[in-house]
């Protein structure tokens, strides 16, 4: 009889994983757009709900690359700094045993050189897939949204 899946990764995975989501954010915040991109597999998926009510979707080291450039080409990024938290493992939607559902709380503040303040910007959450790719743990799928919908679903009248 095999052993039922454990709940989450083992704690050196659960390191391996941790970075990732660090060197995400790193790489974000400070322009480091190469390395951004090597956060994910190369068929990576990615899932942004916009304030604007549209979603956009990228698949794929190129739309990826795309969808960054937004970001690091606009001259109102910079100061950004992106938190992510609160991170939840659950089972691979497809069973793959070398991959993890992770959700996790994610917000952004925006920073002003001049007053040397920083406000809240987004608040929302990720969804994603990480997986083993050649060895080491990558963003398979990320779905980013607001704070707002169906995560509050339970609240009944709430959006």
């Amino acid at each position: 009889m095999t052993s039922p899946r454990p709940a989450a990764p083992g704690l050196a995975d659960r390191v391996a994983i941790d970075d990732l989501y660090s060197e995400y954010l790193w790489a974000l915040d400070t322009g480091d757009t190469e390395g951004w991109l090597d956060c994910f597999a190369p068929d990576a998926e990615v899932w942004e709900d916009q304030r604007d009510g549209t979603t956009w979707k990228g698949r794929g080291r190129e739309q990826l690359r795309e969808l960054i450039l937004k970001f690091h080409g606009d001259p109102h990024f910079p100061g950004h700094q992106h938190r992510e938290t609160a991170r939840l493992f659950s089972a691979d939607p497809e069973g793959r045993p070398d991959h993890w559902a992770v959700r996790s709380y994610t917000s952004a503040t925006a920073f002003d050189v001049e007053t040397q303040t920083a406000t809240l910007y987004w608040a929302g959450y990720y969804r994603d897939v990480v997986g083993l790719v050649d060895g080491e743990w990558k963003l398979v799928k990320r779905w980013i949204a607001p704070w707002k919908g169906e995560v509050l679903s339970r609240f009944g009248g709430a959006r």
